[in-house]
């Protein structure tokens, strides 16, 4: 008798369950592979169908035409389109032109001057003796003054704008590189918030068909009507999780778009399906701490910085040096009925300060200079010992994400075939519907977690190669190659 409602059972599912045969029957523990397969992407044909439909489903659930986008894409029209980089672009070319203008300091002033007037009246020459007037003086001259070198100070000015410009410019490759790591970081996370909804979409098949299944008991008397509705409870939660699962996409999308400086409304998408391990930096923590003293570029703009800074200080020191400036005139004076008569006129003139305030206030000047570069290099020093933290950090983070990768690999798979097992037991009567339910619950947080812990370490690997100082477009797709 047993056996017979067990049929009855099977046929009442068969018919009363057409997503079976919608879903390429994802609800299939048969194969001892099945899970891997599926969450391997190693079932090329199941996972384009099952992929395709859930985009089908999240434009329609969205309202949205999705964009789909790879890694490579994303990182080369972020560096040319992000509005923080273009903003230190503008920046790096303001610094460029006071370098060249602290360069123009070199050149001399040239000066012309023209001047004509009419005189008509009394007029006191030497506001003494009156005189009477009627004539229209005339002036022209071309005045040339050069102040040599400024005292020198020229030179520290051009020095000093120099380094200025270079940290700019450092400023904004270390910018770029920022964006790199924040695009790669992003993409990374909307693949995962995709994968996601693919588990959780199989995760609301398979509990529509153990929903399925406890009607289909209850009904031959088999079941109970507790299965019923804690099967209902499941279903309910399983789409509520689907649908979150699609918001989240929609958050990490503007998320991206925003980095990468394209329209913010434009839902771009993975082209990828499945996460995998990308291996890209595998080195010692000295050497990496060693590569980031040498190749960040936010240490290598503070050095130049602080060179800036000296130059600024040595700069006041011209107030003790000689001031030299060389005057030539020529010249043209006349009146309107007398004609015009030319004069040359060369000056050397050379002063020799003091100093402000007997040279006090210079002195002052440059020992709070002093301090100020002494702050600036305590700066480099604290910066460069965050770094190490960082590196130490996320190599650790890297390590560890890489052994928990591992360890939900074994959890996935186990899972998968305690759930097959817990149906086989129900299915013989030695266990009950709730060890279903949990089991399901358990394969699903395995697969979200493997998601989570291979995203953990993609991100930690791209994040070790910011902090080591040598991020690019091309390490980050293929992995840094060390030289010998």
């Amino acid at each position: 008798m047993k056996k017979i409602a067990l049929i009855f059972l099977f046929i009442i599912l068969f018919f009363t369950n057409p997503a079976n045969a919608d879903e390429l029957n994802i609800w299939d523990y048969k194969r001892d592979d099945f899970v891997e397969e599926t969450l391997l992407g190693k079932n090329p044909a199941f996972e384009k169908h099952k992929q395709e439909k859930i985009d089908k489903e999240l434009e329609e659930l969205l309202k949205i035409k999705l964009v789909p986008v790879t890694l490579e894409e994303c990182l080369k029209i972020a560096v040319d389109n992000n509005y923080r980089v273009k903003e230190k672009t503008h920046i790096e070319k303001r610094y460029k032109w006071l370098e060249r203008n602290a360069y123009s300091k070199f050149l001399p002033d040239f000066k012309y001057y023209f001047s004509i007037q009419h005189l008509q009246g009394t007029f006191l020459v030497g506001n003494i003796v009156p005189t009477e007037v009627d004539e229209t003086p005339i002036q022209s001259y071309i005045l040339v003054n050069w102040n040599v070198f400024n005292r020198g100070k020229t030179f520290f000015d051009v020095k000093e704008q120099k380094n200025l410009h270079k940290s700019a410019k450092l400023l904004k490759d270390f910018s770029r590189e920022e964006v790199i790591l924040n695009t790669a970081t992003n993409y990374y996370q909307l693949l995962q918030n995709k994968v996601e909804v693919d588990i959780y979409k199989t995760n609301l098949i398979d509990r529509k068909a153990q929903y399925d299944l406890t009607q289909a008991r209850y009904v031959v008397g088999v079941g109970t009507k507790f299965d019923v509705y804690r099967a209902e409870a499941e279903l309910a939660k399983a789409k509520q999780q689907y649908i979150t699962a699609f918001n989240v996409i929609r958050v990490s999308q503007a998320k991206l778009a925003n980095i990468m400086g394209v329209d913010i409304f434009i839902p771009l998408y993975p082209a990828d399906n499945v996460v995998k391990e990308k291996v890209l930096l595998d080195c010692p923590v000295d050497k990496l701490v060693e590569y980031a003293k040498s190749s960040r570029k936010d240490l290598e703009a503070e050095r130049k910085r602080i060179e800036a800074l000296k130059a600024e200080r040595n700069a006041l020191y011209t107030e003790f040096i000689p001031d030299i400036n060389i005057n030539y005139a020529y010249a043209s004076y006349g009146t309107a009925r007398a004609g015009l008569y030319p004069s040359n006129a060369l000056t050397l003139s050379v002063s020799a300060p003091l100093g402000k305030n007997l040279g006090v206030e210079t002195i002052t000047q440059v020992k709070a200079s002093t301090e100020n570069i002494k702050a600036a290099q305590m700066t480099l020093i604290q910066k460069t010992r965050d770094i190490e933290e960082t590196i130490i950090t996320s190599n650790q983070n890297s390590l560890s994400a890489k052994e928990r990768v591992e360890a939900s690999r074994t959890e996935v798979f186990a899972s998968g075939k305690s759930l097959e097992s817990s149906i086989k037991l129900m299915n013989a009567g030695v266990s009950t519907f709730l060890d279903v339910i949990q089991a399901q619950g358990l394969k699903v947080n395995a697969q979200v977690g493997l998601a989570e812990n291979i995203t953990d370490y993609n991100i930690a690997q791209v994040q070790l190669l910011f902090d080591s100082g040598i991020i690019s477009i091309d390490n980050v797709l293929n992995g840094y190659q060390q030289t010998p």
